[in-house]
């Protein structure tokens, strides 16, 4: 009986401060969200979580160029710029298979181990 007397006073005393917050902030839910939000250290510990997750990782940056200065200085037609896309698939295959060991589902292309191209 005590505890759960206990549990509601507790409940009462919470209602009253987040109502007396709510009205400082003058009735703007989202802003009370977020004060809570800081004020709990929610946000410190999604940066430690997402630090955590990706401890030890070693990315792959790629970069893919498509035309060289001639695409710049606007020589390039159409077929030679779809050209271009259809050339940075085989890499982004191989950077995504390697960084999460996914290959891509058939219809889409096939990978070789061809590192000529």
């Amino acid at each position: 009986m005590k505890e759960a007397e206990g549990l509601k006073a507790l409940a009462e005393a919470q209602g009253t401060y987040l109502h007396s917050l709510l009205e400082a902030l003058g009735g703007n839910y989202g802003a009370l969200r977020d004060y809570l939000m800081i004020s709990g250290g929610m946000f410190q510990e999604l940066a430690k979580i997402n630090a955590e997750a990706i401890h030890g990782l070693q990315p792959k940056i790629s970069i893919w160029t498509n035309g060289g200065s001639e695409a710049a200085a606007g020589g390039g037609n159409a077929l030679k710029e779809v050209a271009g896309i259809y050339k940075t698939l085989p890499p982004l295959f191989k950077t995504v298979q390697e960084q999460t060991g996914m290959l891509p589902p058939s219809w889409m292309g096939t990978m070789t181990n061809d590192t000529s191209q």
